[in-house]
């Protein structure tokens, strides 16, 4: 039998028949009221947007070069302000080729590799986290125990087992990056879960013979989001720094395409002589886009604590 709504219920309305506002339109507002009392998240989401746009539409932009297009008359070229022209507004590496460019270019790469291995290591580590977490007993301990050896064992010395084995390639570091990090998903999710599996709606689906795969998925999941993308934000900055750095040391992408870590790389011979504008531009934007990064996470994790989200409410009007 469909309930009859009580029109005096406040959450029916108004009681002139206005259903009450879903759950997902509330939380938007809330979360657009905390944005604009949080200067971190407005910067954090400037600047990701910026870099995202750069990272989209770069090649697309009017007057941006063709980032390999080498011109050895123009290489060393100096930025605008010292003694440049808006040819090269950023200046030219020692093969003649647009900073400006390169960085765009950069920005495409790393915006591929760190999205997509955050993405890989957060599918696979709140699965084993759910898992873990829920069923407990020796699966429990046997994916503790791979993650245990897993945060154990060196990034960088896993990268340099596959170069070697398969030589050097961007999904090579997508795939090193996503291993490296999937435990991090793992022990958080796996903690969450042992938080929230003892919750009453959980043993009431256990008592009506929901099973154990509808459980992890219909109830426990769902209350694990805001969380994990918190987390996997935070680790979208750690991704990035990853990327530069296996690109730094030739593990990445490979000449002619542009990495901001393999731009540090090839400058590094000039930064104190006629090129330090090759490694200080990007090393400026690995800096600037983790920080953007840091910030919005910063925001997120603000966000989540249900205290602020309280306050944010009682300062709304009518809160």
């Amino acid at each position: 039998m469909t309930a009859v709504e009580n029109p005096m219920d406040p959450a029916a309305g108004t009681g002139t028949g206005d259903a009450a506002p879903p759950e997902s339109v509330t939380v938007m507002a809330e979360l657009r009221s905390h944005l604009w009392k949080s200067k971190a998240g407005i910067s954090g989401i400037v600047i990701c947007s910026l870099f995202v746009l750069a990272a989209v539409a770069g090649p697309w932009l009017p007057l941006i070069k063709d980032p390999t297009k080498q011109s050895l008359p123009d290489r060393l070229t100096p930025p605008v302000g010292w003694g440049g022209t808006w040819a090269h507004p950023l200046g030219t590496d020692q093969l003649g080729r647009d900073i400006l460019a390169r960085l765009i270019d950069g920005a495409r790469i790393s915006l591929l590799v760190s999205v997509t291995a955050v993405i890989i290591a957060a599918v696979l580590g709140t699965v084993l986290g759910l898992v873990a977490g829920y069923v407990g007993g020796k699966i429990d301990t046997l994916i503790v125990s791979a993650a245990d050896v897993q945060m154990a064992f060196p990034g960088v010395l896993a990268g340099l087992i596959l170069v070697a084995a398969f030589g050097p390639s961007v999904w090579l570091v997508i795939i090193v990056i996503a291993i490296s990090s999937w435990m991090v998903f793992t022990r958080v999710g796996r903690g969450l879960v042992f938080t929230l599996k003892t919750s009453l709606y959980v043993e009431a689906s256990e008592l009506a013979g929901a099973s154990s795969r509808r459980i992890m998925w219909r109830h426990l999941l769902p209350n694990l989001v805001s969380s994990l993308i918190t987390l996997c934000v935070l680790e979208l900055a750690a991704a990035i720094l990853s990327e530069s750095a296996f690109a730094f040391l030739g593990f990445g992408v490979q000449p002619p395409r542009s990495s901001w870590g393999l731009m540090i790389q090839q400058g590094r011979n000039y930064v104190t002589g006629d090129g330090w504008w090759i490694v200080t531009f990007a090393g400026m934007a690995i800096a600037i886009v983790v920080l953007g990064v840091n910030l919005l996470s910063l925001w997120l994790q603000s966000f989540n604590d249900v205290a602020e989200r309280e306050q944010i409410v009682l300062e709304r009007p009518g809160g």
